[in-house]
């Protein structure tokens, strides 16, 4: 039987298309390549490297990494996929290591004909056949050594904003969602192959449902989730700061931890005059009212944003302005980027382009924040408890790890419970300590 390695760069959004060609991989007969100890992934028939394109650093590991797989797998088909693979095709495509480049339009029928001409498996492209590789975009393996603990469930793709700096609308197309009978109907699949927590996932999510020309928009969808049988915890990955609605804000509120506290909200800048420039739609007035109206709904709750640092004509004082209102915020997590240009995008037009070194320092001083705003967020649960799911083997330090709803990454002390049957489970958990890299926990 062939094998297979899918390695994956990038968001969630690439995560949840790595785990529907896994699926079709699976349906043509294939099998996942054993794991291998440090080092590239070796040992497999057909590599598929899905790539990010959201900087120019995403664009060099993407080569780097097709490099070090073809030394860890030299007689393998090597197919390279992904947004770099749709903006750059060429790119890829002249690197020796990559025997084909598949974009983002039909990118499961592709690769399935692929990966069937490759090994001589049966493949024809008609709706029966196709359907059975591409339908289920979302996180269903069938191999009994997956881990079912989480699954991304992509609800929708693309995106209609246009933020100078971004090059994803061009690469993965206008917004389009997910039917909500199949998205329900995916979520039932999922749990019936034993996942416990399914994480919605979109370029802009909280754009679903406008173009499917009816009233349905995400809080409708969340509610009709919530509502089936046998569902353990959905969580929204990240919305854009104008979809979070008073009714999705109600909804984690009420929902009993069915819906994790918990949010991604980019904010990419706190600077006013920086959020005209990257033509965000938005002010960092009504980001504040967001933030602190999920705060006050739901006080528990785990806040992120994504922050973009020296974008074109950012200032000192620009950058400053910046760290006090993250200072000044309910933020609990901080997911820092340099800015890179990118071709095709408008800011990568503009004049007085920020220093390197100067980024990186900025960076450097915005992560220091970042690990000091976790710090302080998980150190307010010391002796409070928490619902968790269980997520992977005891660690080498003999605890468990475990995700509690609103983001806590945490060690579960096993004390003398069998590892075993405590493995994807949804449980609660006393927070028992915290140091800046860690934090502890017992069961309840």
């Amino acid at each position: 039987m062939p094998t297979y390695r899918i390695v994956t760069l990038g968001c969630k959004l690439n995560q949840a298309d790595s785990s529907a060609l896994e699926t079709g991989l699976q349906a043509l007969g294939l099998s996942r390549a054993a794991e291998s100890d440090g080092g590239p992934p070796g040992g497999a028939d057909l590599v598929i490297l899905n790539t990010c394109t959201v900087t120019s650093g995403a664009d060099r590991e993407a080569r780097q990494l097709a490099r070090r797989l073809r030394r860890a797998n030299p007689d393998a088909t090597l197919i390279a996929t992904g947004c770099y693979a749709e903006r750059e095709r060429r790119d890829l495509a002249a690197l020796p290591e990559v025997d084909h480049v598949v974009g983002m339009q039909d990118q499961a029928q592709r690769i399935g004909e692929l990966a069937a001409r490759a090994f001589d498996l049966p493949f024809e492209r008609d709706g029966r056949t196709t359907g059975r590789f591409g339908a289920t975009a979302a996180c269903d393996p069938h191999d009994p050594a997956v881990e079912r603990t989480r699954a991304y469930l992509k609800i929708q793709d693309g995106c209609d904003l246009r933020c100078a700096y971004c090059i994803i609308p061009t690469v993965r197309g206008a917004s389009r969602s997910l039917e909500p009978d199949e998205v329900l109907r995916r979520i039932a699949r999922l749990g019936a192959a034993g996942y416990r927590e399914i994480v919605f996932t979109g370029v802009n999510t909280g754009d679903y449902g406008r173009d499917l020309g009816s009233p349905l928009r995400l809080h409708d969808l969340l509610q009709r989730a919530l509502d089936l049988p046998g569902l353990g915890r959905l969580r929204l990955n990240s919305l854009e700061p104008r979809t979070v609605t008073p009714e999705v804000v109600r909804l984690m509120a009420a929902s009993d931890g069915r819906l994790a506290r918990h949010i991604q909200i980019p904010l990419q800048s706190g600077c006013d005059t920086v959020l005209a420039r990257m033509r965000r739609n938005y002010r960092t007035s009504d980001y504040a009212r967001v933030v602190e109206r999920l705060r006050a709904a739901a006080p528990s709750i785990g806040l992120g944003a994504d922050v973009i640092v020296g974008f074109p004509g950012e200032s000192g004082s620009e950058f400053e302005t910046t760290l006090r209102f993250i200072e000044d915020s309910p933020l609990n997590y901080l997911h820092v980027f340099s800015y890179s240009p990118r071709p095709g995008t408008p800011a990568a037009a503009l004049p007085d382009q920020v220093a390197p070194r100067t980024i990186k320092e900025r960076s450097a001083r915005l992560r220091a924040l970042g690990r000091s705003l976790s710090h302080r967020f998980r150190g307010s649960f010391i002796g409070r408890t928490l619902p968790i799911l269980t997520l992977r083997a005891v660690r080498p330090d003999g605890r468990l790890r475990a995700l509690s709803d609103n983001f806590i990454d945490l060690g579960v002390d096993l004390d003398a419970n069998p590892a075993g049957p405590l493995i994807n489970r949804l449980l609660c958990a006393t927070i028992t300590g915290v140091s800046p890299d860690d934090t502890t926990a017992r069961l309840a």
